[in-house]
C-alpha cells in the first residue's frame, strides 16, 4: 500500500509573469508565498510587511518573513488570477498558495483526485 505523505497538497505546473513554474497548492498554510528567486527573475514590486510574519516550515524551524508582493498575477488552468503573497525562499517551486488564497476563492479542494474548483478575481 503506497501512502501520501501530503495526502492535501496539489502540485502543478502554470504561468506566473509568462514563466512556466511549480505551484503548491496547500490548505494546511495559512499564507501564500511567491519565491524569491521569482520576485527577482520576474522582476515583482517588493514591498516590507508593516510587521514581519513567523513562519514554520516543513523542517520544524521557524523563518521570518519580512517582504510582500500586492498583486502578483498568475495563470491557473489558464485561468488570469491576482492575489497578495509573501515572499521566502521555496526551493524548487515558484509559488505556494495557502488557505488565504483558497478561503477568497471560495476554492473546494479534492485531496483524492488532486483537483481544485475556484472562482477566478470576477468571483466568477
Amino acid at each position: 500500500m503506497k501512502v501520501d505523505y501530503h495526502a492535501s497538497i496539489i502540485e502543478m505546473d502554470d504561468k506566473l509573469c509568462d514563466r512556466v513554474v511549480s505551484f503548491f497548492i496547500d490548505p494546511g498554510s495559512n499564507y501564500s508565498y511567491v519565491n524569491l528567486d521569482m520576485v527577482d527573475k520576474c522582476g515583482l514590486n517588493k514591498e516590507v510587511h508593516a510587521e514581519y510574519l513567523l513562519v514554520q516550515l516543513d523542517t520544524s524551524t521557524n523563518k521570518r518573513v519580512y517582504h510582500c508582493v500586492g498583486a502578483c498575477t498568475f495563470e491557473l488552468n489558464g485561468m488570469p488570477m491576482s492575489t497578495h503573497l509573501n515572499v521566502l525562499p521555496l526551493g524548487s517551486y515558484g509559488m505556494f498558495l495557502g488557505m488565504d488564497w483558497l478561503y477568497l476563492r471560495r476554492t473546494k479542494v479534492d485531496c483524492y483526485d488532486k483537483a481544485i474548483e475556484c472562482l477566478d478575481d470576477n468571483g466568477e
